[in-house]
């Protein structure tokens, strides 16, 4: 099985607070209220959360009295979101499995794929394979949504002329021991496969900028292209409700925010 950043304990137990620096807050703006509104119209009969991560979507869902289960690839992902629900002495059904063959013996109304977790499906296989599964687990008219970034050729041509050892700096943050660490990224693309591959570099800094710590994390992500998952959506039998550019639910230009629903 290939190893990704999200399989990693030390990135689940820091996600929360590198995310938000390396986001820089702007694409996520209205993401919590987008989803309960969505939940609000489309999840009386359950929602299922995947690729849920550290349950950022997961708790607020709850809180709001959705039945949720959630389910994500990476256990120490699934353990953080375990956390956080005990704290506040709520429940949800939580599993570690992958999206493109999950079994639940249930179905539910609304499936939410939050951030950018369908661009770790690899392949169009993958794609087709999750969207297929999900649809298994979705009532009639069932609602999926998800998002995934516009291929931007510009920034794709540098990669492929890149190196994996040129690595550029992401963001800094401190950790979840108070530690200050960097975040460095070397990434390439692959113009046939449409993957961008390569690595996060985390360095650990002392007081005097010096680093004492490093660790190198896989990351891949494969950039689809609008048209692509349209025709996906018709060989899957779903049918494309809305599509925005954000969760301001602006027109979609380089971003894709699709809510589908079977047919």
């Amino acid at each position: 099985m290939r190893m990704d950043l999200h399989d990693f304990e030390d990135v689940a137990m820091n996600y929360d607070y590198y995310l938000p620096e390396v986001i820089n807050g702007s694409y996520l703006n209205g993401f919590e209220k987008f989803h309960l509104t969505l939940a609000e119209r489309y999840g009386n009969d359950g929602v299922l959360d995947i690729a849920c991560g550290t349950g950022v979507l997961t708790v607020p869902l709850v809180k709001s009295g959705y039945d949720v289960t959630a389910l994500d690839l990476s256990a120490p992902m699934i353990d953080v979101t375990s956390e956080k629900l005990q704290k506040e002495n709520l429940q949800a059904d939580l599993l570690a499995a992958n999206m493109t063959d999950f079994k639940i013996d249930r179905k539910f109304s609304l499936a939410i794929i939050a951030r950018s977790g369908f661009m770790h499906l690899l392949t169009s296989g993958e794609q087709r394979q999750t969207l297929l599964n999900i649809r298994n687990h979705l009532t009639d008219g069932g609602v999926l949504t998800f998002n995934h970034f516009q291929p931007y050729p510009v920034i794709q041509a540098e990669m492929m002329k890149s190196a994996p050892d040129n690595y550029q700096l992401r963001s800094e943050y401190i950790n979840c021991e108070g530690k200050w660490e960097r975040i460095l990224n070397a990434f390439t693309y692959n113009h046939v496969t449409q993957v961008q591959s390569g690595n996060w570099k985390f360095e650990t800094l002392d007081d005097d900028g010096n680093v004492v710590d490093a660790r190198i994390r896989p990351c891949a992500m494969r950039h689809t292209y609008r048209q692509e998952m349209e025709y996906l959506f018709e060989l899957c039998e779903y049918e494309i409700i809305d599509v925005f550019n954000n969760y301001c639910y602006d027109e979609a230009r380089d971003n894709f925010i699709w809510v589908v629903k079977t047919k």
